[in-house]
């Protein structure tokens, strides 16, 4: 059976704790040491705004399209044989009728000498027939005085019939040689007309055994070696020249009004053709190229029109090109100007917000609340965007901090100039995500 009576020390214990607790609760009453849980609103966020840049901008249409060069043309064989020579090296520059191979010459020589001898023989027999006829010539000169003699001894009776008669038939016996030597003549001549072409051609096989270049330019690598036996017709190589290049693209219906419309109004016009665009002028851009380059001009338009499956209608630009920077084949972007706008309003295009109520920007009111403004956008350029409607030059535009703003709310901005270089160029540090979160915030309110 436990005892119930308390130690000596107990009861001291006790007087302990009771005191530490007495003075715990004095604290708590008197409101020493307590936390403040009153709710404190966060400063309003700072962001950076400017108005925006009112000025000249020039209207253009830019399309992607790809290049193609000017003047390319195949070297092909024109005769028979085994090659032996090839006088380049792959991607030299040649000109306009260069030698570039040497086709096996000694048959085709041969076939040359032997026409020249099928030639000479046909002259001599030219020759030799027209001498024939010189000597029958007089054969029927005098045979046709003797027949006139005997003619008109008959007539006084001083002649025999039979005189006469052999006389008429001497006549009429030179007369057919003459004709007879007169067609050899023409035969042996048609042989030699004959023996002419056969040696034209045999030249011309053999000047055919020295390849050409058709055009002047930049020259394959040969797709036929030496020793090899060449076909008529084989391809051996292709020149190109890059001096000049194509742009191919195309544009819309709409573009294409427009640009007909510019064409109105600048004036340009070729006299062969009233509807082209010859002579509008046309700016290219690489991949890696800063800005647009290269400057050429509308060069051709398709004239067959829109095509209605794709509602696209086929320009082409030609540009020059002496350097050979554009390249053949390559994927390009076309700018054509087609006119200006006076004062107009120029933003960063990173100010511009899209949602499914279209186009926006944030702007901050003369109270320093966040403000939605819809917009319409037009030319984006150079990382800024031309808007056509929604703000005034005077209206100070969200340029950074759009992550940490929505529409009513209360900030505190800074104003820069975007005219200035240092300024203009700044961009908002706000991450893609981060943007993209600013845009759906923006348009769920």
């Amino acid at each position: 059976m436990h005892s119930s009576s308390l130690s000596p020390t107990q009861p001291a214990c006790l007087a302990q704790l009771w005191g530490i607790l007495s003075v715990t609760l004095a604290a708590v009453g008197c409101g020493v040491g307590a936390p403040d849980n009153t709710y404190q609103e966060p400063p309003p966020p700072e962001v950076t705004v400017a108005k925006p840049i009112q000025k000249t901008v020039e209207i253009f249409v830019e399309e992607n399209g790809e290049t193609e060069v000017v003047d390319r043309a195949e070297v092909r064989a024109r005769v028979r044989g085994f090659l032996e020579e090839v006088n380049f090296i792959p991607g030299q520059k040649v000109t306009k009728d260069e030698n570039l191979y040497v086709i096996q010459r000694s048959e085709y020589q041969a076939a040359v000498n032997s026409a020249k001898a099928a030639l000479s023989a046909a002259e001599g027999a030219v020759k030799v027939s027209e001498s024939q006829i010189g000597v029958v010539d007089v054969e029927l000169t005098r045979a046709k005085l003797e027949f006139d003699r005997y003619k008109a001894l008959l007539e006084r009776e001083a002649a025999s019939q039979s005189q006469f008669d052999e006389a008429l038939a001497n006549r009429d016996a030179a007369a057919a040689q003459l004709e007879a030597a007169k067609s050899a003549a023409e035969a042996a001549k048609a042989d030699r007309d004959r023996a002419e072409a056969d040696l034209a051609q045999a030249q011309l096989d053999l000047d055919y055994t020295l390849v050409t270049a058709p055009i002047s330019g930049r020259v394959t690598k040969t797709e036929i070696k030496v020793g090899n036996l060449i076909e008529n017709g084989d391809l051996l190589a292709t020149v190109v020249d890059r001096d000049q290049i194509y742009a191919n693209f195309n544009v819309s219906d709409r573009t294409l009004l427009r640009l007909q419309k510019a064409a109105q109004e600048m004036g340009v016009r070729d006299e062969r053709d009233e509807d082209s665009y010859r002579g509008m002028k046309a700016y290219l851009r690489r991949d890696i190229d800063e800005g647009f380059p290269f400057e050429g001009e509308l060069d051709y338009v398709d004239q067959e029109g829109v095509d209605q499956a794709t509602g696209t209608f086929a320009m082409r630009a030609i540009f020059d090109n002496p350097d050979g920077l554009i390249l053949p084949g390559l994927f390009i972007r076309v700018r054509v100007p087609i006119g200006e706008i006076t004062d107009a309003l120029v933003i960063p295009e990173q100010s511009l917000f899209r949602d499914q109520m279209g186009s926006f920007v944030l702007a901050v009111d003369s109270d320093k609340k966040i403000v939605r403004k819809n917009v319409t956008p037009g030319q984006i350029d150079a990382g800024t965007v031309v808007i056509e409607k929604g703000i005034g030059p005077d209206d100070l535009i969200l340029i950074e901090g759009g992550q940490r703003a929505r529409p009513g709310i209360i900030v505190t901005p800074t104003e820069i100039d975007l005219t200035s270089p240092t300024e203009s160029g700044k961009t908002d540090e706000s991450s893609p995500t981060e943007q993209g979160e600013s845009d759906e915030s923006a348009s769920q309110t």
